[in-house]
């Protein structure tokens, strides 16, 4: 196992209900060949405060300035060599980066079809600039760019918009990068709960953040 100069912590939000994919996911880390010096779990059915898919940067709020970050998922089986891949990604582009994300075509577009979409589950060809990362699969360091007010945010379910908003307001580039089907696995066993499924039917806030995005990209 490499031992990496930088720390490396991964933050993931959770529930009671994904017990069993959590566990496959922690399987997965445990099986990496840069192995995380921290995994950090935001269990929202264990604390007060409900931060929903916003608990994935619960982490940020202890790491100094010389971290890689990783927002992961709780239902997705990542390959043992996804740290080391993503590490080597940020280093070479020195932003953000992601598999999973949008490229925004225009304004008052509905979020899950009125973009260009790239999925994490299935081929991605195309590596470069996207507007809207898919937190559950993205990470950066902490000397870049450390959003540490996501957390607390007033928009639930949509950590992939205002991580994003929180990007382009302060002008930090996001790069999607190549991948084959199967790279990334899913492993959800509670669709009910899914922020997707949640979310899908009328994503009004999704719209609206990624309006302001779509219009500071413009500037």
């Amino acid at each position: 196992v490499s031992v990496h100069k930088n720390n490396i912590v991964v933050g993931i939000a959770t529930m009671n209900s994904r017990k069993n994919s959590l566990a496959k996911v922690l399987q997965s880390l445990n099986n990496q060949t840069i192995k995380p010096n921290k995994i950090v779990i935001y269990n929202n059915d264990e604390n007060d405060f409900n931060a929903t898919d916003n608990g994935k940067f619960y982490g940020l709020k202890e790491c100094d300035d010389n971290t890689f970050y990783f927002s992961m998922d709780d239902d997705i089986f990542y390959p043992k060599t996804y740290i080391e891949d993503m590490i080597k990604a940020i280093e070479k582009y020195n932003c953000i980066v992601t598999h999973h994300g949008r490229i925004l075509k225009g304004l008052d577009l509905h979020y899950y079809r009125g973009h260009k979409s790239y999925a994490c589950l299935h081929d991605n060809n195309y590596e470069g600039q996207i507007d809207v990362a898919g937190t559950g699969v993205t990470a950066f360091h902490t000397s870049y760019f450390k959003p540490t007010n996501i957390f607390e945010s007033e928009y639930k379910r949509m950590s992939d918009c205002i991580f994003s908003l929180e990007a382009s307001k302060n002008q930090k580039d996001i790069i999607i990068l190549k991948h084959k089907t199967g790279y990334l696995q899913d492993i959800c066993d509670d669709v009910v709960n899914s922020c997707h499924r949640l979310e899908s039917i009328q994503p009004t806030k999704q719209i609206e953040v990624c309006n302001e995005i779509y219009k500071l990209k413009k500037k």
